[in-house]
């Protein structure tokens, strides 16, 4: 064990990372469940990101997040038969431990998500869905959104071929046999028979000061939800533009924030602490 000041250490590694609240809700479920850790930002870059995982384990340290955009990079370096199969399924890693001198990953976005919108009371099942880009979060979010048994699920990136990849990878894949109608198209082709229940943005636009080229949207009116993984003080702009279309519900990725770090915490450490009272401290925090 990694003892620094006596304390197991753990980290976020990302570029941009210094926006990361990754710290502070570690911190939060350390004091929660008495579980007493370490956690750091840790900014790294494409060329350098193999030298920085090995380096943190090579100094004993205990686990690490991975957020933008290093996911499926993270997913190259962690040896295949230590991988969840979820993770395997997404070709992506958020989390890495360390158990027995050997590496280990998985991904918890998708269990994050899931939490997350049924802390919002959304039923998934039937639902329509359009998932608005194909990286490595798409990727983490796939599988337990077909697992939720929806009607359909459309995917929509701003490069296509990298949609249509991302569901021929889901459907050869051996983990997973669905019947559910999945389908892909460029960022213009968001056209449904039906208007959409939930509209799901997995890009990390609003991070890189981009904008999203999307064509008017329909939402359903009586039930609709659309979620932003991106989080901030203010409405991105893609949930503007939904609510301005007829979302009824706009939310973003704060609360898949906390409880994707809630799963991991549980890889780490086996004890799963509760989420609300600590998103509803984050939410302040970045409000104020």
């Amino acid at each position: 064990m990694h003892i620094k000041d006596n304390v197991p250490c753990y980290g976020v590694v990302g570029n941009p990372i210094e926006h990361s609240k990754s710290p502070i809700i570690h911190n939060a479920f350390s004091i929660q469940t008495g579980i007493s850790i370490k956690y750091d930002k840790i900014l790294t870059s494409e060329e350098y990101f193999s030298k920085t995982i090995k380096d943190f384990f090579e100094s004993n340290g205990l686990g690490l997040n991975i957020t933008v955009p290093f996911k499926k990079k993270a997913f190259e370096i962690i040896p295949y038969n230590n991988i969840s199969e979820r993770a395997k399924l997404a070709k992506a890693i958020n989390t890495i431990w360390k158990k027995d001198n050997n590496l280990y990953g998985c991904n918890t976005d998708g269990v994050g998500l899931l939490k997350d919108i049924n802390r919002l009371n959304f039923n998934l099942h039937n639902a329509n869905i359009l998932i608005i880009g194909a990286g490595g979060a798409a990727r983490g979010v796939l599988e337990p959104l077909i697992l939720s048994k929806p009607s359909k699920i459309h995917i929509v990136n701003r490069t296509k071929i990298n949609a249509e990849n991302l569901l021929n990878d889901f459907i050869h894949s051996t983990t997973i046999k669905t019947n559910l109608k999945i389908s892909y198209g460029g960022l213009s082709e968001t056209n449904s028979e039906k208007p959409w229940d939930i509209v799901i943005n997995t890009t990390a636009s609003e991070l890189n000061g981009e904008s999203l080229d999307l064509p008017k949207l329909t939402f359903n009116p009586k039930k609709s939800l659309a979620y932003d993984i991106m989080y901030g003080s203010n409405k991105t702009s893609f949930l503007l533009k939904a609510e301005n279309e007829g979302a009824l519900q706009c939310v973003d990725g704060l609360g898949m924030l906390v409880e994707q770090a809630a799963e991991s915490f549980f890889i780490w450490h086996g004890v799963r602490p509760e989420t609300n009272k600590v998103l509803d401290e984050i939410r302040q925090l970045i409000s104020s």
